[in-house]
């Protein structure tokens, strides 16, 4: 998808309280923390998140300063199809490839999974 219109990237940790604490193996968290990645073109936002794992060695002051060094490239015309080749791989690609995503969608007026060539997402009991 080609377009004469820069794109626009805005990025931020969030942090989510949860209730009580989630426990597992590694230890227990109290708050997930998020990077979120919002692009803009046309009037529209696409929106996408991750949740950057110490375990890889990713921290979210790290992944906040991939996102943000990705704001020229977008602006001068990066699109979702060459991310992968411009990022290295981890949760800040994850993030702008989901918010690339869902802006392509919403200027399409498609859902993703249309985009993807996938059925639409069903309920499914985990637990």
């Amino acid at each position: 998808m080609l377009s004469s219109q820069s794109t626009t990237l805005a990025a931020r940790i969030e942090h989510w309280p949860i209730a009580g604490s989630f426990t597992i193996s590694r230890g227990a968290k109290t708050e997930a923390v998020t990077v979120v990645a919002e692009v803009g073109r046309g009037g529209h936002t696409g929106r996408g998140e991750c949740v950057p794992y110490p375990r890889y060695g990713e921290t979210p002051q790290a992944t906040l300063a991939v996102l943000q060094a990705m704001r020229e490239p977008l602006a001068r015309g990066l699109e979702r199809n060459a991310v992968q080749a411009a990022m290295p791989p981890g949760a800040a690609r994850n993030a702008l490839d989901c918010a690339l995503l869902d802006l392509e969608a919403k200027i399409a007026g498609r859902r993703v999974w249309n985009l993807l060539g996938r059925p639409a997402p069903q309920a499914r009991i985990t637990a």
